[in-house]
């Protein structure tokens, strides 16, 4: 149990060392003309959102059996149809990683959000990234590098450049983060660099953002592990040279407006620090032992209907958080936090970033879980919140034309 952190000391020292998230998004506010006002501190720019559901596989292992989402239900789309082979309806988001928006084109991590809601409304969100291993070891790494990712927002060369992928300010952009990572994290800027560099390789080299995904680590029941959601068909080939600068998200509404995207989740328990590290976060974890646990589908989808364009506004409106988790039965006492320390820093850097950004009220779409269709009044606040953001040029999802009523 001394590797659960759950102290009110550790909490109070680790809010203080995540509470600079809102000056880096007033950071990148400053240095990307894109960006009017507070959004994301990352993964601002998105790719894909819209309606997820979640089946449960009939056998689960004992940690997450019953636990949270984990148990078998059934679910009611629009008009009371009923909804095939899924236990629960969620909402679902891909996003490039940086928190301005750029060219799909250029290195950067891929994330994934899945968010649900257990019968009794409690949020079960799972978060990830398209790499196995996390972009820093420590807190303060973490917090450097969102500082030095901010700093490089909106970097461009003089005279402006004109190359269909962006070679010229993509260069100035990765000098200056260099620079800036120097000053964040000291000597541990080369180490954090290659790593990050690395990570970020995986996307440059891809055709679709239809590929694997793996979360942090959360605790279930007395056992920690973490998810990884791995497509159920191989599409993700070597991208062309220079496939143009929304590649990925055109991919992806082509392959949704075709047929449904299926991701297989699996449960990768904790061994040991060896094969499943908890302190060495850049390493990447055995899976061996993996178990499948359930399936995520998000549905074909006709993206030119106002319900596929509200739903791709709910999924950029929202808040998520990987503190959103059930890790005990609740007949059983437990920290609210997450179990490891990097985990809870990432909570309290969500919750931190969703307040300055002014995310929709969790309140305000809480229904949707529970009915599986956006309100009238839900709608014209995602209207609202679009076109208010479109009329000051504040970066936003391109869904075209949306209205309700």
């Amino acid at each position: 149990m001394s590797q659960f952190f759950n102290t009110a000391e550790a909490v109070r020292a680790l809010e203080e060392r995540v509470n600079e998230i809102p000056e880096i998004q007033r950071t990148l506010i400053e240095n990307d003309e894109r960006l009017k006002r507070p959004d994301r501190a990352a993964h601002q720019q998105q790719i894909a959102g819209g309606r997820v559901l979640l089946k449960v596989a009939e056998r689960l292992p004992g940690e997450l059996d019953g636990l949270g989402i984990f148990q078998p239900g059934t679910v009611e789309e629009l008009n009371g149809r009923r909804v095939p082979d899924a236990d629960r309806i969620g909402v679902g988001r891909i996003s490039t990683g940086m928190g301005c928006p750029h060219l799909e084109t250029d290195p950067d991590f891929l994330g994934l959000m899945l968010a649900f809601s257990t019968p009794d409304g409690r949020r079960v969100d799972f978060i990830g990234i398209n790499d196995p291993t996390a972009p820093t070891d420590t807190v303060e790494e973490f917090m450097a590098l969102l500082k030095a990712t901010a700093d490089a927002a909106g970097t461009k060369i003089p005279f402006g450049d004109h190359e269909p992928l962006g070679l010229g300010n993509l260069a100035a952009s990765q000098a200056r983060l260099l620079a800036s990572l120097g000053v964040h994290a000291g000597l541990r800027a080369p180490a954090i660099a290659a790593h990050v560099f690395g990570q970020t390789a995986r996307t440059v080299r891809s055709s679709s953002a239809y590929q694997p995904y793996w979360t942090g680590i959360v605790r279930a029941r007395n056992v920690l592990g973490k998810f990884t959601l791995k497509p159920t068909t191989d599409v993700n080939k070597l991208r062309e040279i220079s496939p143009g600068g929304m590649y990925l998200s055109t991919d992806w509404k082509q392959r949704q407006s075709i047929g449904s995207l299926d991701f297989q989740l699996d449960w990768i328990p904790f061994l040991s620090e060896n094969e499943t590290p908890l302190e060495k976060l850049t390493k990447e974890w055995k899976e061996q032992h993996k178990v499948n646990v359930a399936t995520v589908t998000f549905p074909m989808t006709d993206p030119e209907s106002m319900e596929a364009k509200l739903m791709a506004l709910l999924a950029s409106e929202m808040g998520a958080n990987p503190g959103n988790w059930i890790q005990d039965d609740p007949s059983v006492r437990a920290s609210e936090l997450p179990a490891t320390e990097f985990t809870a820093a990432r909570f309290f850097a969500y919750r931190n970033s969703q307040k300055e950004r002014e995310a929709l009220p969790e309140e305000s779409y809480k229904g949707f879980f529970e009915q599986g269709k956006i309100s009238a009044e839900l709608a014209e606040e995602l209207v609202r919140r679009y076109s208010q953001k479109q009329a000051v040029g504040h970066a936003v999802p391109e869904v075209g034309e949306v209205t309700v009523g």
